[in-house]
């Protein structure tokens, strides 16, 4: 699978964990966007993201529901690192229950944090949390770590930019954890833990 990006039962939890967050210091600042990623080369991001439409609706011209979802995590993820959430956020709602349908399955965990992303930069970001705690413990129970740590990076940031840093240094953190064991795309996480620290000190100024 290319990457760029539960049940009903956990939604308790979920609501559980939002009720129990912890509240930070009104001076704690919150950046709209903390470390968005951009494409390098847009023109690229373009042809890839035509080229995966064209995958995604060969997936559901032979109704193969496995594929579809995995192509829609990717185009949805590609939507939103081009600045194109609302299309992101209506593809993935399109194939939301598909996704459901197949929860025991590593490309519904990429789903789901494709889902939560978009949601993050529609500005939604309290709804993205469901969706990300849904990728990381599917992720888990998988034994899924790569998409895990991915999901547990995101969450971090969308918790930044809500101004929960706490619980965004433990996210990123946890993120580390798993790729410095997978000995893979350690800077990235290692560089928010940094950005984090400038912006307590900036809080704390």
């Amino acid at each position: 699978m290319h990457r760029t990006g539960k049940p009903s039962c956990l939604r308790g939890r979920v609501s559980s964990n939002v009720r129990r967050r912890k509240q930070v210091s009104m001076h704690s600042p919150a950046p709209t966007e903390f470390m968005r990623f951009t494409a390098p080369d847009a023109a690229e991001l373009a042809r890839t993201i035509s080229f995966k439409q064209g995958e995604l609706v060969a997936a559901e011209s032979r109704e193969d529901a496995s594929a579809i979802v995995d192509h829609a995590a990717d185009l949805g993820g590609m939507l939103t690192t081009a600045r194109r959430e609302s299309e992101a956020l209506e593809l993935l709602r399109k194939h939301e229950r598909l996704a459901e349908s197949l929860s025991g399955q590593e490309q519904v965990a990429w789903f789901w944090n494709a889902f939560a992303t978009a949601l993050q930069y529609a500005g939604e970001r309290v709804q993205a949390e469901a969706y990300f705690f849904r990728s990381v413990e599917l992720a888990k129970q998988g034994g899924w770590s790569r998409i895990e740590a991915m999901a547990l990076h995101h969450w971090g940031r969308s918790l930044v930019e809500q101004g929960r840093l706490d619980e965004a240094e433990l996210r990123i953190s946890q993120a580390l954890a798993i790729r410095e064991r997978l000995n893979e795309r350690q800077e990235s996480s290692r560089n928010a833990l940094h950005q984090l620290s400038q912006l307590r000190s900036v809080g704390d100024a």
